[in-house]
Parts: C-alpha cells; sequence; structure tokens
C-alpha cells in the first residue's frame, strides 16, 4: 500500500472514531438529560408526599402515645363537634384550637399529596414495579382512613380543597382556617374534624394504629426510592 492510501485510511479511520465518540458522548449526554428531567419529575411528586406524610404520621403518634399513657390528648380536647368552630375568631385558631386545627391541616396535606400523586401515577417513571407498590401504598393509607369514617370521596374532596394548582403550592395554616371560618366549605373537613376529636378523647385508637401502620409503610417506600433516610425517625429526632 502506497503512502497516499495509507494517509487516506488513516484518515477516514479517524473520521469514523471521531464521529463515532460525538454520537456517543451525544447519546450519554441525552440520556444523562432524559434522566435527570425523570428524576427532577419524579421528586417534584415523591418528595412532597414524603414530607407530608411524615408530617401526618408524627402529629397524630402524638395522639396514640398520649391517649396510650393518658387516655386522651387534651390539647386537641377543644371541640364537642365540628360546628363549634363557626364564629371563631383568628385568636382561636392561633391559640386554643391550633393543636386540633393544624393536625386537621397536616392530615388534609397529606391527602392533597396523594390526591395529586395517584392522578399523575402514569406520567411518573418509577423503577420496575414502584408503580404499582405507590399506588398500592396510597391506597392502603386512604382505605385506613375511610375506615375512620373518613371515605375515599370525601378525602379526594378535601385534598383539592387544599391543593392550589394554579398557583402550585398548598393552602397555609393559616389559609386553611379562613376555609374552616366558612360553614358551607367546613362541611366537608367535617368528617376529618370528628375522627380527630374522637381519637383525642380516647376512642378509635385500633382505627388510628392503623391510619399509622400505612402512613408508615408509604414512608419507608418513599425513603428507599428516594434514597433518603428514615423521614418517621427525623420527624422525630427534630423534635429533640
Amino acid at each position: 500500500m502506497d503512502t497516499l492510501s495509507v494517509a487516506l485510511v488513516s484518515a477516514l479511520t479517524s473520521g469514523a472514531i471521531s464521529t463515532g465518540l460525538v454520537w456517543l458522548t451525544s447519546r450519554q449526554q441525552r440520556r444523562d438529560s432524559e434522566r435527570a428531567q425523570r428524576e427532577t419529575h419524579n421528586m417534584s411528586y415523591l418528595n412532597p408526599l414524603r414530607w407530608h406524610t411524615a408530617e401526618a404520621h408524627h402529629r397524630l403518634s402524638l395522639y396514640a402515645t398520649s391517649v396510650d399513657r393518658r387516655g386522651f390528648y387534651p390539647p386537641a380536647q377543644v371541640l364537642n363537634e365540628p360546628q363549634e368552630i363557626d364564629g371563631k375568631n383568628a385568636a382561636w385558631f392561633a391559640g386554643a384550637g391550633v393543636a386540633l386545627v393544624s393536625s386537621v391541616w397536616m392530615t388534609a396535606c397529606l391527602f392533597a399529596q396523594m390526591t395529586r400523586t395517584r392522578h399523575d401515577i402514569p406520567f411518573l417513571r418509577l423503577p420496575g414495579k414502584d408503580d404499582t407498590t405507590l399506588a398500592a401504598l396510597i391506597l392502603k393509607v386512604h382505605v385506613a382512613f375511610a375506615a375512620c369514617d373518613v371515605y375515599y370521596a370525601t378525602q379526594s374532596s378535601i385534598g383539592t380543597d387544599v391543593l392550589l394548582e394554579a398557583e402550585g403550592r398548598l393552602r397555609s395554616y393559616r389559609e386553611f382556617c379562613d376555609l374552616l371560618s366558612q360553614p358551607d366549605r367546613r362541611v366537608w373537613a367535617d368528617p376529618l374534624i370528628w375522627f380527630h376529636l374522637a381519637v383525642a378523647n380516647g376512642e378509635r385508637r385500633p382505627n388510628l394504629q392503623r391510619a399509622l401502620d400505612a402512613m408508615h409503610e408509604l414512608s419507608a417506600f418513599l425513603d428507599d426510592s428516594l434514597a433518603g433516610g428514615a423521614s418517621l425517625r427525623a420527624r422525630w429526632d427534630a423534635e429533640l
């Protein structure tokens, strides 16, 4: 083979290698970008759900611990029935009523995140059968609260009321109190208020435990999915 042929073959080979490297690099960058977008999209659902699961679990665990020790949870024993909220002023919501109403708000926020995630599970890209597992665990929490007479449709309604889609956020505690101050809007949250009042009075302890167990399972799954620490333990440690 003469010198010109060798040079031509070398040039072609070099060009092919360079083109191949550029294609492989571009393909890898595209895959990395798609993976990053997928992870960001998933986290926009799973992280808030994980957070609110831990918050609701922690608050209801305070009820359970107090009931086990004393037979009731005094901070939430501020009403005989939800209708007594009518006419309460801001000072009550920020003072005497805060333990009860903030607990209801935290659970309502969990309903909102579960409703949001459940609706968009088909658009999440989770490994293996994780999407099926997530849907089943969310349903398990729904069923646990339904057993407390906070029925599935009511949970979704409460969650939708708390979820401000246009603003991409949930109602704040103050905004939730404003919502409860409207009798025609509050009535949808009455079953959840009744449940909190019942457990505060030492009633429905098995139902409460079932809800706590379901939230614990969901939390553990989300911890694994997000490669995070034990969020329930972290929530308790934050109080120390």
